[in-house]
């Protein structure tokens, strides 16, 4: 994985994201001058930027704690939600569990 945004000048978060078929991962490096949850639009608009349109994906995220939490995205809004997970697979599998099918 490779350490995400580095922007010059800017307050950031820094993070790396994986994608395993439709779940994105995003880790919060907990290096930044801000974390992913306060930056989690920006963080977002990067990763559309490199992969395109977000729909159809289901997001995940590791706060500086270790802990998984969900990310719904409903039109304009982000919506953090807990999985209470520490473990990625687990936690991604619950997460698609979650899901509305």
């Amino acid at each position: 994985m490779e350490q995400r945004n580095q922007h010059k000048g800017e307050i950031r978060a820094d993070y790396t994201y994986t994608v395993e078929g439709s779940v994105i991962a995003i880790i919060d490096l907990d290096q930044g001058s801000k974390s992913v949850t306060n930056d989690i639009e920006n963080v977002l608009d990067d990763i559309r930027a490199e992969i395109g349109n977000l729909a159809g994906y289901a997001v995940i995220y590791r706060d500086s704690m270790g802990r998984w939490d969900g990310v719904r995205l409903t039109g304009s809004l982000v919506e953090f939600y807990s999985l209470n997970e520490t473990d990625g697979e687990r936690a991604a599998a619950r997460l698609l569990h979650l899901l509305p099918g």
